[in-house]
């Protein structure tokens, strides 16, 4: 572990059984990717991983992530970080215990509420998220497929054409939410309406006469009528 080679000292940091002081004096070592190794060796401890979730380079944080023996203490320390990515990636796992949720349902970055919203199993945190200020959590919410029938409805005639969209993009809707998005002021939501695979043809031919060209063409093509 003290080799003046960096390939050395990481193939040290990345063997299993090292003795845990060994780990953490590599830790610290100014290679990258030694400590990328120490993040990546199964037997890395968790509270030397908690350390390591504020290491300067992404490349080992991320790989604390992944470690087989993160636990709450780590999760913890993620959601301290800094590292906006890193706690969106943690949201979008959902494996995490309840309290972490609750944590990671404060964060200030919209990016890990939407990372959150889009994936969370938990209906309370679900219902919350629909209801966030920031128009991209509420996009990430119209991802989520666990959405009920009630929920898409409101999210089918949200104020910002971009929760909208996502809502096109991601499930089936009732006939009633796509007539109302059939006209919808956005250009982008009735294109998308007009491109997903599953809108029914009767919401097809109302699009193909769209004041937009490009809705209309776009929905007299999945029709299978010529152009025009």
């Amino acid at each position: 572990m003290a080799d003046p080679a960096p390939a050395v000292r990481r193939r040290v940091g990345g063997r299993f059984g090292v003795p845990e002081a060994v780990l953490r004096r590599l830790a610290a070592d100014p290679d990258d990717k030694v400590r990328q190794a120490v993040a990546e060796n199964p037997g890395c401890p968790p509270e030397l991983l908690v350390v390591l979730v504020d290491d300067p380079n992404f490349h080992v944080r991320f790989a604390v992530l992944d470690h087989p023996r993160v636990d709450r203490r780590v999760h913890e320390a993620v959601c301290r970080s800094s590292d906006e990515d890193l706690r969106r990636v943690l949201a979008e796992s959902g494996s995490f215990d309840d309290d972490i949720g609750v944590e990671l349902l404060a964060d200030p970055s919209a990016a890990v509420r939407a990372g959150l919203a889009a994936n969370t199993t938990a209906a309370h945190t679900l219902a919350v998220l629909l209801r966030d200020s920031e128009p991209k959590v509420r996009a990430g919410a119209a991802l989520n497929p666990r959405t009920t029938a009630e929920d898409r409805r409101g999210l089918a005639r949200d104020k910002a054409a971009a929760v909208r969209m996502a809502l096109v993009q991601s499930v089936e809707l009732a006939e009633e939410d796509l007539q109302a998005l059939a006209a919808d002021r956005s250009t982008n939501v009735r294109w998308w309406l007009a491109t997903v695979p599953w809108t029914p043809r009767v919401i097809l031919r109302v699009l193909a006469d769209d004041r937009s060209s490009e809705v209309s063409t776009q929905a007299r093509i999945r029709l299978g009528l010529a152009e025009g």
